[in-house]
């Protein structure tokens, strides 16, 4: 029996919590490790998000640990390929791009990239930046084999930087949601209706835009509830503290809640409860947020951002949910406001939610495809 081809995978686990080290610790302990002999080279940074893409001097010492470490994993493992998760702004940039460097001088293995960003990388990093980065982007890239990109809109983010291309949409396990919404028109009235989001309390994820948007729906629906589940960053870049102002302004505070990060049974809980998950992400870095397939497969319709990452290729506007403009609070409070008043269209929209989840973004699919193209690149 032929003895598995080696892969080095390259990767930040939790904590904190944020969707590209959730999906690698989903990566490295699945199948994968029966296809293949896998090592991992660790690069986290267990450290709140506020240090996330900050120049300090930890994760200078980090990145100069980890550039080492690597040296030694790959005259030690010798893989016959190198995944590198690949970020689009210029510090976590500079370390991955020292990776393919390192990865292609001291070894022989072919390199992957994975971007589980939007299109930020072309229009905001690449072409924005100054001759040397921009020439630093092009050898760094140039070492790539290919790179997985989330959905067919972003498949031409890195044309003429990495030879190839290829579309792989995340995946996750299902929630698990038991129970049965075709029921829910009698159990919830559109008096009681509740409204969850879950996300990074950053401003550009949409936060405050569903805040805002709470204000209209209370006045016509003062009985909805709207629950807001995620970690606040310690910093300037926290929503929570603005989003209290506004609810104070308002008195809803009897309508809104803040249950911070949810995880396991309480995660699970949080989508049991909820009839319609609001997700209006503005953030720049966005690609295919996994907490919207997550509501999918608890069988909840969605409101989300058609201009954002991928989106778009994910809800499929009017059948699993509705797609609104950015930063439009006005028009997220109208599609609250349908689907609090017609429950059967919400129910429908959950069960067509579901079906979409478990064709296309569910954790065996993804690992499947992600098997696919390691082949693919090592033959």
């Amino acid at each position: 029996m032929p003895s598995k081809k080696k892969i080095l995978l390259i990767g930040s686990l939790p904590p904190p919590v944020h969707g590209s080290n959730v999906y690698f610790n989903n990566l490295i302990n699945s199948d994968i490790k029966n296809e293949f002999e896998i090592a991992h080279l660790d690069i986290s940074d267990h450290r709140d998000l506020k240090n996330l893409s900050k120049l300090d001097l930890t994760n200078v010492t980090l990145a100069l640990r980890n550039i080492s470490d690597l040296r030694k994993k790959l005259m030690d493992f010798r893989p016959d390929l190198v995944y590198i998760p690949v970020a689009s702004n210029f510090l976590p940039y500079l370390r991955d791009g020292l990776f393919m460097l390192v990865s292609d001088y001291f070894s022989d293995a072919r390199i992957i990239l994975h971007s589980h960003e939007g299109d930020n990388f072309r229009k905001g990093f690449y072409e924005r930046s100054p001759f040397f980065v921009r020439y630093f982007i092009e050898k760094s890239l140039g070492k790539a084999d290919t790179i997985i990109v989330l959905g067919e809109k972003l498949r031409n983010v890195y044309s003429g930087l990495v030879k190839n291309t290829e579309v792989v949409p995340n995946g996750i396990q299902s929630e698990e949601i038991n129970k049965d919404r075709t029921d829910m028109s009698e159990s919830r009235t559109s008096e009681n209706v509740k409204i969850g989001f879950m996300g990074n309390l950053f401003e550009s994820k949409g936060v405050l835009d569903v805040v805002n948007a709470s204000i209209i729906v209370l006045k016509k629906h003062p009985d909805a509830k709207f629950i807001i589940a995620g970690a606040s960053p310690s910093d300037k870049d926290s929503a929570k503290e603005k989003a209290d102002k506004i609810i104070s302004e308002n008195n809803i505070e009897d309508s809104i809640i803040f249950p911070g990060v949810l995880t396991g049974k309480d995660k699970e809980e949080f989508f049991t409860e909820i009839d319609i998950f609001v997700f209006p992400s503005w953030y720049k870095f966005e690609g295919l947020p996994l907490v919207i397939p997550a509501a999918m497969s608890a069988s909840l319709p969605v409101i989300s951002v058609k201009e954002t990452g991928v989106i778009s290729e994910i809800v499929t506007d009017n059948e699993t949910g509705i797609l609104i403009s950015k930063k439009d609070p006005g028009k997220l409070a109208e599609a609250i406001i349908y689907l609090i008043e017609n429950p059967e269209i919400r129910i429908e929209m959950g069960r067509k939610g579901k079906e979409k989840f478990e064709d296309q973004f569910t954790l065996k699919t993804n690992i499947d495809n992600i098997i696919r193209v390691f082949n693919k690149v090592l033959n």
